[in-house]
């Protein structure tokens, strides 16, 4: 972002006031090497205003350009928000959809082999949902639904 027509300052400072405000405001954390959010942006923008010189104002095409910048940063912003809905939401469905398969398979003859190689046969007992995903009970041994390799009545 250019900073042109700060009086008393390089084109490419910030004043130390601003820079002061930044780290003691509770709104907008400054992390070095970090990405700058929309209350940063704006912030920034608000003090390039306060701090341009009248009698040489930016050029507005600037100006514009910035305030499309900020919109295509907020856009962005919403999408990728957007897109973890939606993910959350492609997870919540297969979760479920994995426990409707286990459930079908409640008092049906099971064989499985689990992640160390050994298999295991025989009716499955119990299923519930569990930190580590959808586990049902064979043999009073619970598997990862996964682990099924065939089932039979």
């Amino acid at each position: 972002m250019n900073v042109s027509g700060m009086t008393g300052a390089p084109a490419n400072a910030i004043p130390s006031t601003t820079t002061a405000a930044a780290s003691t405001s509770s709104t907008t954390s400054f992390v070095p090497g970090g990405s700058l959010g929309e209350n940063a942006f704006l912030q920034l923008l608000a003090t390039q205003l306060q701090y341009q010189d009248p009698l040489q104002p930016q050029d507005n095409t600037q100006f514009v350009a910035q305030l499309a910048q900020f919109s295509s940063l907020e856009q962005m912003t919403n999408v990728s928000t957007q897109e973890g809905q939606v993910v959350s939401g492609i997870n919540s469905l297969a979760s479920q959809e994995q426990l409707t398969s286990a459930f079908s398979l409640l008092g049906n003859s099971v064989t499985l082999q689990d992640a160390s190689g050994t298999q295991a046969s025989g009716t499955v007992s119990a299923v519930q949902s569990t930190a580590n995903g959808v586990m049902i009970t064979v043999n009073g041994t619970e598997y990862p639904v996964a682990d099924v390799q065939s089932v039979s009545k």
